[in-house]
């Protein structure tokens, strides 16, 4: 099943240039990364912008994070990032990644999370 990524992010004052000048640089690469479905980027003006990802797998998430650190850690500095939703089953390492940030909420498919008690 696909894993979904949802994720806002905001531009530091003086820095929406460059941090779109980022995202450009990331939505082309993903182009070329077998696995990755979707990767778009959407802006709501002031600063404020969305990406919305699709992945085949935990294997692809895994390989656009790796292809991507350097421009991700760069999008850092001039973004800080405000929330994101994984939806999807996920492995440990994207589970430890998400559950070292407060802004991050894991949405796991339903028949995994075994219900609504669970």
């Amino acid at each position: 099943m696909s894993i979904f990524v949802r994720a806002r992010f905001d531009a530091h004052d003086q820095q929406t240039a460059e941090f779109e000048e980022l995202t450009l640089a990331l939505q082309e690469q993903a182009k070329d990364e077998p696995g990755t479905l979707t990767y778009r980027w959407f802006a709501a003006g002031a600063g404020s912008y969305l990406v919305i990802e699709e992945y085949t797998d935990d294997e692809a998430v895994a390989v656009h994070q790796e292809r991507a650190a350097e421009l991700l850690e760069r999008a850092g500095q001039f973004a800080d990032l405000a929330y994101a939703e994984i939806y999807g089953t996920v492995g440990p390492e994207i589970r430890a990644w998400a559950k070292a940030r407060p802004q991050v909420t894991m949405f796991p498919d339903f028949s995994d999370h075994g219900g609504t008690d669970s």
